[in-house]
């Protein structure tokens, strides 16, 4: 008898880049790993490995077994029972697009195990429509740094590319959560029209910039954002100690990452060292790290053994 067996390697994120709110989004090097096999009888069984997972459900109320019946219901196939073992260091409910790994993890079970030949655009679009936005399931499926759009009444998701900026980046991990129910809590119902149209011309001249290579001006408007971060900046309580520290080293910017409460820093390769060693010791409360750029995005393998 061949057991056959699912190996995916899923890419954390980070979203936003400042003022790019629910569009803008980058793969990091920091992953969510699966494997899964089909086990006898009927309950699937969930297996958490690594400190990050500690709590998760271990039964059919997982996050990854729902979403993943949810795809197999709309392409009316049968799921088998599943052994589903979970690694990942990511953290949960730090703005690093956690949920989002385990969203698209899911898909990718329910497309395999119910064979149903999903391209990676629809697996995008799924994605979207579960989460609602593009700004981390766009880069965790595809790597890079990716812009989109989610269309609420057409349902669909276009997305762009953007070359890998040539910089580097540090996240500083707080040690406290910060659901992202929570951190959308405090963003107000609407804005002006002349705000739309400010927020609007700084967020397209970010990725302009990002385009042209020009990471001064791009660092700029990532910090005018005026969307998400001034309502949010108050539940994160090492902000502003650590954005003052990165621009003591000269960094281009220091914005939150997703919904935070992780802090994410851009600056020239050559200063990300010294930066990232005073985060440590002046910023006790959070674990400051130099993280890259994922550009694969899911890997996904199948192994078989022979029983």
């Amino acid at each position: 008898m061949i057991k056959r067996q699912l190996h995916l390697e899923i890419p954390a994120s980070t979203a936003n880049l400042g003022c790019g709110f629910d569009s803008i989004g980058m793969a990091l090097n920091k992953f969510l790993r699966i494997d899964a096999h089909v086990i006898e009888g009927e309950k699937w069984r969930f297996i958490h490995n690594g400190p990050h997972l500690v709590g998760l459900p271990e039964d059919e109320t997982h996050y990854v077994y729902k979403i993943a019946q949810q795809v197999a219901a709309e392409y009316d196939v049968t799921l088998p029972a599943l052994e589903i073992n979970m690694y990942s260091d990511i953290p949960l409910a730090r703005g690093l697009g956690s949920s989002a790994s385990a969203l698209v993890g899911a898909l990718f079970i329910a497309n395999y195990f119910g064979d149903i030949e999903l391209s990676q655009y629809e697996l995008l679009q799924l994605a979207t429509q579960i989460e609602g936005h593009p700004d981390n399931v766009a880069p965790t499926i595809y790597g890079g740094l990716v812009v989109g759009y989610h269309h609420a009444e057409t349902k669909v998701t276009r997305i762009a590319h953007i070359e890998v900026p040539d910089v580097d980046f540090i996240i500083s991990i707080p040690e406290y959560e910060l659901e992202t129910v929570e951190a959308r809590k405090v963003l107000p119902d609407s804005i002006t029209h002349q705000d739309a149209v400010k927020y609007s011309a700084i967020s397209n001249t970010m990725i302009s910039a990002f385009i042209q290579h020009h990471y001064e001006l791009a660092g700029q408007m990532m910090e005018q954002d005026g969307l998400h971060e001034p309502y949010r900046q108050h539940l994160i309580q090492d902000f502003e100690a650590v954005k003052r520290i990165a621009h003591d080293h000269d960094a281009y910017a220091t914005v939150i990452s997703g919904a935070g409460p992780t802090i994410l820093t851009m600056i020239k390769k050559e200063n990300s060292g010294p930066l990232v060693r005073a985060l440590r010791r002046q910023v006790e409360n959070c674990h400051s790290e130099l993280v890259t750029v994922n550009t694969s995005g899911v890997v996904s393998k199948v192994t078989h053994h022979f029983n």
